[in-house]
Parts: C-alpha cells; structure tokens; sequence
C-alpha cells in the first residue's frame, strides 16, 4: 500500500496542499484559518494514516544534526581497508563537528535495497548526504535534490565532474603511480614487460600511468578477488611464461604477499630481477612492512574533506560549489628498482 501523499490529505480535506501544510505545522491559528478547517484536514491526515515528510520538516526548522553517508554496498568483511577508513573517519569528524552519522548501503543490484533507502531519506530528518560516487548507483540524486537536502560527492577514483552536487570531493589515483614510475630502473630497459593486476572490478584508473609508458608491453591480468592465494598462483603461472616481465604492479596492497611468494619460489629477486609495486598503503600499515613499495590512497583525507564540505553548505547555504581534487603519493620501499 502506498503512503498518502500532502496532495492526497488536501483533497480529502478540500483545501490546497499549502494549506494542510500549515495546519499540520501548528500554524493554523496563528494565520486565523478557521477551526472547522483545522479540523478538517486534521481528520484527514489521520484517516489517511499521513506521515509528514520528516526531511523536510527539518530542513525548514533549521534543526538536524543528521549527516547520512550513502555508500555502495557492505562487503563481507566490514573491517576492509576501505570501508573501516571511511566509516571511522567520517564517524570521528562528523561528531566532532557536533553532528550525527547514518551509514547507508546500497547495492544497486537489489531493487529492494533502494527502496529501504528512499524510506529512510524521505522520513529521516537529514542536514545533508555524502554520497559516494564510486558506485554507479545514482537513484538517490533526483529524490535528494527534490527534497532540498544538500549532497557532497565524495569518489575514491578518478571521475570526471558532474554537477549533481553541491561539491565533489575526488582522489587522483595518477599522481603516486606517476612519481614511482619516474624513478623505476628496468633491468632490460625498453624490452621490459609489465603486468597490471586487477581484481574484480577496474572502474578505477591507477593503472593509466603503466599503460601509458608501456603501451603493448604491458598487460592486464583480471582476477576473481583480492586474495594473496589468487595473486601467487597468477604469478607464478605468467613469470615462469614470460622473463621480460620486471614489474607487477598489483592493484591493492592485499594482492602483494602472493606476488613476493610467488617470486622466492621461483628465485627471482626483488627488486633485482622483479619489482612489485602496490597500491592502497594498507598491508605495510597494518604489518609494519617497510619493504613494500606501494602508493598512499588518501581515503582519511578524502573524507574528511566531503565532511568540512558539507558542513559548510549546511551552515552556510549559499557556498559556493566547489571540486576538490587530492593526490595520491609514493610510499618508497625496497620493492621497486629505482634509478640512482
């Protein structure tokens, strides 16, 4: 069944939906509309089971302190790198800025996920939404910007600008990849194969930089997950075809210790013979490993940029939109061959 709608009490009532809106904010006496009116619309609303908009209640009376932070969907394992940076980062600086955190995911294969969410938007009283657009779910955008709730979009990739927000917080995935590849000392030189390291999805762009500087001689290995078990027997499958391969450039940190395995056993040393270069900056923060060379995701930065944006909007509607673009940046170890 369908919720009852202002315009469905208005008609019940006789009256315009302006008019039920009054009345059912308590200003019905207030602007002298007459008792039988009040009484009218009142009995409509409840005969009808009317819920009002909680939203946009909020959103008029200046009183939420409810941030939602919309994401893709939850993974398996909710302590990921990713997810756990995220969420705890905008928990803590959300708070500390006196306001609240929803955490909303959605995956937008499931038609009913998006419609748990459009419920808890249209009948939470939200401030404002940080939207993660590295998903490709856009549903929420129009029934955001019909209820007048600023949005922040906030991407771990790199993404072209489209102005659905009221600022775009955005990472450039290049600018790591780049400053390693600068320095990277092939042993063969311009002979040299590269392998590029997917996992299950490549919506991203980190591995422009390597296709760019090597063109056919570099090669993308798609991968079902993320596991160090999938890498090690990947790689010990393409270095035992192919000995021009002098880099693997994994696409997250998680891929690493397969490929440094994969290599002892077959007696390829790093980084004399094989560089391993990786990506996120996770595995060496969470092991203390200081010999893997490996690129700076900036995810605490990227949120807690998206969450000074959205404050500032809440508290000051009239900023102006802004995009802000953070670089990643070399984490230097001992994996990579570097010129001298």
């Amino acid at each position: 069944m369908e919720r009852a709608t202002r315009a469905d009490v208005a008609k019940a009532a006789g009256v315009a939906p302006s008019t039920v809106s009054l009345i059912l904010n308590g200003r019905g006496k207030e602007l002298k509309i007459a008792e039988a009116t009040i009484s009218r619309v009142k009995a409509a609303a409840l005969r009808l089971n009317y819920i009002p908009n909680a939203a946009a209640r909020s959103l008029r009376s200046g009183n939420s302190h409810l941030i939602a932070l919309l994401m893709a969907a939850l993974p398996d394992d909710p302590f990921v790198p990713v997810v756990h940076t995220v969420l705890t980062t905008a928990m803590i600086e959300i708070q500390r800025r006196g306001y609240l955190l929803i955490p909303l995911f959605q995956s937008s294969e499931e038609a009913t996920d998006a419609e748990v969410i459009r419920a808890l938007i249209s009948d939470t009283p939200l401030a404002g939404v940080i939207r993660e657009t590295t998903s490709a779910e856009q549903f929420a955008n129009a029934l955001l910007a019909d209820m007048g709730i600023p949005v922040v979009g906030m991407s771990m990739i790199e993404t072209e600008d489209v102005a659905d927000t009221r600022a775009l917080i955005r990472i450039d995935e290049s600018a790591g990849v780049d400053a390693i590849l600068d320095r990277f000392d092939p042993p063969s030189a311009h002979r040299s194969h590269a392998i590029f390291l997917a996992g299950p999805n490549t919506n991203h762009s980190r591995q422009n930089p390597l296709f760019t500087r090597y063109g056919e001689r570099a090669e993308m290995i798609s991968l079902p997950d993320w596991e160090a078990a999938t890498a090690h027997r990947a790689c010990l499958d393409l270095l035992s075809r192919d000995p021009l391969i002098e880099l693997i450039f994994c696409s997250d940190d998680s891929q690493t210790p397969g490929v440094f395995t994969a290599a002892e056993e077959l007696r390829i040393p790093v980084p004399e013979r094989l560089s391993i270069l990786g990506f996120g900056n996770n595995e060496r923060r969470s092991a203390g490993d200081s010999r893997l060379t490996t690129v700076d995701w900036p995810l605490r930065e990227m949120t807690e940029a998206a969450v000074d944006a959205l404050i500032t909007i809440i508290e000051a509607p009239r900023t102006a939109r802004r995009v802000t673009t953070i670089p990643t940046s070399p984490v230097w170890g001992a994996s990579v061959r570097l010129t001298h």
